[in-house]
Order: structure tokens, then sequence, then C-alpha cells
């Protein structure tokens, strides 16, 4: 179990988003052209043709085959993928969800949402971390899977594995295999973690990102995987959001990891992903526990216009490299820059100096840039 869990990491790790209707004819095109050049001959008869004909579309759909990432979604139906799915990504996926649920705590205290959405729930890690968060506050869980199984293995975690447990369940927790119907139905909180790799296609992706949006009444949250493709899909659903907000009104600002609403500088000119990192221990299930390293990619967005006193710091983007007597912090900007900035005591004073060499990947630093200028 525990090295078909590997296998599944790795498998996600290297995955994809599915390849477009309109690429998939562009790519097989250029494949026919290819093998027409290479094969071809003149004086053909009519039968010779049609066997050319079959001979090119078979060698296409095998160059196709061969040569193009084979996006499929992962069958979350059998159990022994769900229990691998439990040991190999409950602990990093619990630990991603709970440094974002930190901050928004941490930078806006009076936030105390009473419902919850959670799209493509899984194993429960959303419901897990609302309830350690906002217990006091939280009177709606609505998770949705088309896992059943998957529900179910949730639902058990929560009981402590026992199914009797039903004393320990959250009150107002419901399991679905569908978006709700009614479009008035509005959470406070809409997290999707880990989810839109399973959507089949640009169009499905886009339309499940509205609906969640328009479920939204405070925040949204989107997470995946940090590899690139994972990021790209955030920046996606990013703009989107964005874009459609501008159009219809919608007031709402980017909460985190951006404080600025620009296109976002590394997708437009930097070749690496937009991730951050946890550590956190493996599970002590027939193996020593040992720690381990996550990347992911994330975006909050909240409704409503950025508050007056949103300081807007920049958020340090790569891990801080600390060197004799100076550290170079690498950031993105409130004005949609990424900024290097090299601290020395005697440039900056003592206590910027030992703020920034304790920072760590992913911290805001307390500053304000004003031109060539760090206060």
């Amino acid at each position: 179990m525990q090295s078909d869990g590997q296998l599944l990491i790795n498998y996600m790790r290297s995955r994809h988003s599915p390849i477009e209707q309109e690429e998939r004819n562009i790519k097989k095109q250029q494949f026919k052209v290819e093998l027409e050049k290479k094969f071809y001959s003149e004086n053909m008869s009519e039968e010779q043709q049609s066997k050319f004909e079959r001979f090119i579309n078979n060698k296409v759909e095998k160059l196709y085959a061969q040569r193009t990432y084979n996006w499929a979604p992962i069958d979350f139906n059998h159990k022994h993928i769900c229990y691998q799915y439990l040991l190999s990504r409950l602990a990093p996926e619990y630990n991603v969800v709970q440094s974002i649920f930190n901050e928004i705590q941490l930078r806006d205290p009076d936030f105390a949402p009473e419902t919850l959405f959670d799209f493509g729930s899984g194993i429960g890690t959303v419901t897990l971390n609302a309830r350690n968060i906002w217990d006091k506050s939280l009177k709606e869980y609505y998770c949705v899977d088309t896992s059943s199984t998957m529900n179910d293995l949730a639902k058990l975690l929560l009981q402590e594995g026992d199914p009797d447990n039903e004393k320990n369940l959250p009150k107002g927790l419901f399991y679905r295999q569908f978006l709700p119907a009614s479009p008035n139905l509005k959470f406070d909180l809409v997290v999707s973690a880990y989810s839109l790799f399973e959507l089949p296609d640009i169009k499905n992706r886009f339309e499940t990102i509205l609906n969640l949006w328009n479920k939204t009444k405070k925040y949204i949250v989107l997470v995946e995987m940090g590899t690139k493709a994972g990021f790209n899909l955030i920046n996606e659903a990013r703009d989107l959001i964005l874009q459609i907000s501008s159009q219809n009104n919608t007031k709402c600002h980017v909460f985190s990891p951006c404080n600025q609403e620009h296109p976002c500088p590394r997708y437009d000119i930097d070749d690496t992903p937009c991730n951050f990192e946890i550590s956190y221990y493996t599970p002590k299930i027939a193996q020593p526990t040992v720690i381990k390293r996550e990347n992911f990619s994330y975006i909050v967005i909240k409704k409503g216009e950025r508050s007056k006193s949103d300081d807007q710091w920049p958020r340090i983007v790569r891990p801080v490299l600390v060197r004799s007597k100076h550290s170079i912090c690498r950031m993105c900007t409130s004005s949609g820059k990424l900024q290097e900035i090299i601290f020395t005591a005697s440039k900056h004073g003592k206590i910027p100096y030992w703020c920034a060499r304790s920072t760590k990947w992913g911290d805001r630093l307390p500053i304000v840039i004003k031109e060539d200028q760090t206060e």
C-alpha cells in the first residue's frame, strides 16, 4: 500500500492539465504532414491512395499516443486507491490547508464563517482544519466529492475510526456527490483543494470555478500541487475570477499570496512556478516517521474592497539566502513586480536586517518599498 502510495504521489507531481480538442487537432495535422512527406509516392492508384490514407491515419494515432501526454482522472471509486491517497496525501494536504487557514485567521480575526463549502472534499482535510479553527462559528459543512468511497472514508476519519461514533461528527455536516443545484445558495468560505486537475477540459474548469465563485460570500480558496502545471491552473483561475468580477462590477481583491491584482509577474516573465513549501511528518504506519516537504500553489480571493488598513507587505517567494553580514530576499511586491533586496545592518538597520534573516519562504516581510528605497 505504501509503495503504491508513492507511485500515486509521483503520478500527481508529473501531471499536466488535459489537452484541449483544438490542440489535439493541430498536433495530429502536424504529424500527418510529417508522415506524408516521408511516405508519399506519386502515381498511386485509387486503391493504393485509400490504403495510404488508412496507413497514415493509423500512424498519426500511434505518434500522437507516443508523443502526447495522456491525461486521465484518478478513479477514487476504488478503495485501494482511496487508501493509497489517505496514506500518502493526508499529512501534506492537512498541513497545506492549515497554513492557509491560519493566515486568514491571523490577518482577519473577525472572520467567523458559519458555512463552509468544500468542492472535491476527498479525505476531509479542509473539514478537519476548519473545525479546529472556526468550530465555534461553523454551523454547516457542505462537502462535495463524486466518490462515495472517499466520502465514507472522510466521515470515518472524523469518527476516529469508529463507525458508531456519531458524537464526534460536527453538526451540520453533509456529504454530497454533486454540486448544489440552487444558484442562490452561498457560503462564507468556499474551498477547492487538489481538485481542478480532475476536470476534463478548460470549459469544465471555467464553469466549475465560476460556479464556486458565485457561491462565495466572503472567501474562496483554491489549492493545487506546486508544479508548473498546478501553478498554471491556479493562475488561470485567478485571472478568470478577477476578469469576471471586473466585468460584473463585483468588488473583490486577492488576499493571499498576492497583495495586488496585477498580472502575475512569475507567470509573465519567469519559467518557474509561484509556489510555497511546508514541512510535515509522515504517518507512523509500518515505518518510522520522517520529515518531508511539500510544494503547493494557491490563491485566496476575498469579496469586497481591500481594506485601507491592509499593509500590502511584500511576500517572500523563494527561500531567503542568508549570508555573512547580509541576507538576500526575493519577493513579490504590491506593484506587481518581482524584486530582490540585499539587506545589511549598516544600510537598513539592525531590526530590519534581523527580520529579513529570520523570514521564511512564504512569509510576508513587514516593509514598505518606495521606488529604490526600503523603509
